[in-house]
């Protein structure tokens, strides 16, 4: 008897079954190291006591300290929040002489081109647009000197001497009247100016106030609930579309989960539960990403509200579909069905935020189940990789929260701001989501989405890039016509699957109609 595997119909594929997914990421030379014997015993031996006897202790002294005896004494960048925070409740500087989206210079205004990650974006751009072709687009940030900088950088290396006459925009995140020029004359900002708790809430500020379509690369989801707070409201009246996350953090896995629950909707099933085992192999991480990781260990929290803006309704109604996040804290194996049955799964960094943002886009959805289990976890062939991953994890962000080790890490270890991985390093990272897919009644959906370059920064360049021009010319297409904050997934959808497709990505999706895992 031969149970069929059914290969779901998608535009936006261009392999015909996951295994070609699979064979692709063998053929690109795609691979995760695997640990070797003696580094697995020095780290249960030697490490391990370590981090149990010195420094754990000490973090936890040192946090239970704090919590008990609170500073008063602000932060700089604390204080730098707080001013922002006050001028947008106080500052009325808001020209209300709008351009239609449609008579705008710009397509899309990439803000913080001189940053790390913002440099891989305006080199995207170039390469895959030109910097005079279809596509109308400008670079903005503080410095010009280094902005003409970092065109001649990009001019260089990808051979194309016109990329020096691109538009250059002047501008201070924090100099509100500079930012009338970042924002009125185009139909979409793409920001790369973290960390977005010190210095984003103006720009989006100034995005739902003119009306123009925003996106950005930002995993702070206390930041981005305060924005919809503030912002939501009037974003759906000028018709600004607002959405976060369009990068590393969460596009992946919330295009994942919004697959899965597609492909089970086909079959007349609303999904319960969502699996998604990460196969990734990351170049490192850049002092932009670190520098906002301290932003949130230092403890930034958005203030409380009655009704959580979160998982509010676009009529500011409370949404009643939930969703439950989980992650493994030690590696385990997986008892799913699919390909990655009986592999490791060990803890991720980015699962809550990746969770959160698939708990807003069930909210936002409102439809199917009321309760949906969200998993993730990184993805691992053995125990002993597994483990040695699990302990790094735990040891570096243990070192961070104290002053002795935290000091130590932070002077010698981590990259500054505008630092990152080498280009060969990135060139050697990639990332293959497993999504597994179970609904109400017993369907198995399978999916796999690959990128094949680092995700953190070459492929997150491209994700923002893709996100912005999706918003920008795209607009017809699009799920929702309206204005206000949205997730990847329910303010673009299959369009932005379908030019990351178009772009590099591969996507394949198939069910298993009987819930069974192969062919007998």
């Amino acid at each position: 008897m031969i149970h069929r595997q059914e290969e779901l119909p998608n535009s936006v594929v261009d392999s015909e079954s996951i295994e070609d997914i699979y064979m692709q990421i063998k053929n690109d030379g795609k691979w995760i190291p695997k640990v070797s014997t003696s580094t697995f015993l020095l780290t249960l031996g030697v490490g391990v006591p370590i981090w149990m006897s010195i420094l754990l202790p000490m973090s936890m002294v040192y946090q239970l300290g704090k919590s008990m005896f609170p500073s008063s004494k602000k932060t700089e960048d604390t204080l730098l929040y707080a001013a922002v925070a006050e001028e947008i409740e106080t500052e009325s500087d808001f020209n209300s002489n709008i351009i239609p989206l449609n008579e705008r210079k710009y397509d899309l205004v990439l803000f913080g081109a001189t940053g790390f990650t913002g440099k891989i974006a305006a080199m995207y751009l170039c390469q895959q647009y030109g910097a005079h072709g279809d596509v109308k687009w400008a670079i903005a940030g503080r410095s010009k000197e280094k902005l003409e900088s970092v065109k001649s950088e990009i001019a260089q290396q990808l051979g194309k001497s016109e990329m020096m006459n691109v538009d250059t925009i002047i501008a201070d995140t924090n100099a509100r009247e500079t930012l009338h020029n970042v924002v009125k004359n185009t139909r979409s900002v793409a920001s790369t100016v973290g960390p977005f708790a010190l210095y984003g809430s103006n720009v989006v500020e100034f995005c739902a106030k003119y009306g123009t379509n925003y996106v950005d690369i930002t995993g702070e989801k206390e930041w981005s609930k305060q924005m919809i707070a503030k912002w939501d409201t009037l974003a759906q009246k000028t018709g600004a579309k607002i959405i976060s996350f369009c990068g590393h953090d969460s596009v992946p896995w919330d295009l994942t989960q919004f697959k899965l629950a597609e492909a089970l909707e086909q079959e007349n099933d609303d999904i319960v539960t969502v699996e998604c085992f990460d196969e990734m192999r990351s170049a490192g991480a850049s002092g932009g990403t670190i520098e906002t990781m301290l932003v949130g260990l230092d403890g930034y929290r958005a203030p409380k509200y009655a009704s959580d803006p979160w998982i509010k309704k676009s009529d500011g109604s409370p949404s009643q579909f939930k969703t439950k996040i989980q992650s493994p804290l030690f590696p385990e194996r997986i008892v799913s069905k699919g390909s990655c049955s009986q592999k490791w799964l060990a803890p991720f960094l980015m699962t809550m935020v990746n969770g959160e943002v698939v708990k807003r886009s069930m909210a936002l959805k409102g439809k199917g189940n009321t309760t949906v289990t969200y998993r993730e976890g990184m993805l691992f062939d053995d125990f002993k990789t597994a483990f040695v991953n699990t302990f790094g994890l735990y040891m570096g962000l243990t070192a961070l929260l104290n002053p002795v080790s935290g000091t130590l890490v932070r002077k010698f270890v981590i990259p500054k701001p505008g630092q990152g991985p080498s280009m060969k390093a990135m060139e050697k990272g990639y990332l293959c989501v497993h999504g597994i897919g179970t609904g109400s009644k017993g369907n198995v959906v399978e999916s796999a989405m690959y990128f094949p370059r680092d995700v953190g920064y070459r492929e997150t360049g491209r994700i923002l890039v893709e996100s912005g021009l999706c918003l920008a010319l795209d607009s017809p297409k699009l799920p929702v016509q309206t204005g206000g904050f949205f997730t990847p997934s329910t303010g673009m959808g299959n369009i932005l699957l379908d030019r990351l497709c178009k772009t590099g990505t591969l996507f394949r999706c198939r069910l298993y109609s009987d819930a069974l895992q192969s062919k007998l």
